[in-house]
């Protein structure tokens, strides 16, 4: 699974200067669930989304990931077919790396290794933070937390409403209720295609 984590130390440093790149135009998949991983992405440009994809053929939206995260690295490290899809939001670059190019980075950056363990014991963080929020979380509360979560620098979150659905585990129904109340309350403007936030701080705390 993944989770957005942006690192604005040693990996966004050596990974945002690597030159062996490709570009994923919008709506292609860069790497599909239950495939071998080979190598994982740093993310230069654009956006992507991560999914996982039930027996039965329904997606369910991990997370998304911008500017200087990493993707798919769980299933690298760990030997194991990926969990999850990711697919480009938007035309993408990324950065590909793979056995070779990581152990010629971590021998000339020796930093580099420790800042990617801080970053799998974040994602774990993470992960046991949203469990903790299914388990014991009111649903407006996750749903807050998802909108905070995934707002860009513009306060804007891209969003669908069966997106935050499957992150907060509650219906489409419930969410449409709980962001018209939002709504209502002026914590946040729904535009075509995005939410606008109006007040985190009141969101925050609901």
């Amino acid at each position: 699974m993944n989770s957005p984590i942006n690192s604005e130390n040693e990996i966004s440093a050596v990974f945002g200067r690597l030159s062996y790149t490709r570009r994923f135009s919008k709506g292609s998949i860069i790497y599909y669930q239950g495939d071998r991983a080979e190598s994982f992405y740093y993310l230069k440009t654009g956006k992507v989304r991560v999914y996982m994809t039930s027996p039965d053929g329904v997606e369910h939206t991990l997370s998304s990931a911008g500017r200087g995260e990493i993707l798919g690295e769980a299933a690298f490290f760990d030997r194991m077919p990926r969990i999850s899809s990711a697919k480009a939001l938007t035309n993408i670059e990324v950065a590909v790396i793979n056995e070779e190019t990581l152990l010629n980075l971590t021998r000339n950056h020796p930093r580099l290794a420790l800042e990617l363990l801080g970053l799998q014991a974040a994602r774990v963080r993470q992960l046991s933070n949203k469990l903790d929020a299914m388990t014991f979380m009111k649903a407006d509360q996750r749903i807050s937390d998802v909108l905070l979560q995934n707002a860009d620098e513009h306060s804007e979150v891209k969003l669908t409403h069966e997106d935050i659905a499957a992150q907060t585990g509650v219906t489409r129904v419930t969410v449409s209720k709980i962001l018209k109340g939002f709504r209502d309350n002026g914590l946040l403007r729904t535009e075509y295609g995005r939410i606008r936030i109006l007040d985190p701080d009141r969101l925050k705390n609901q």
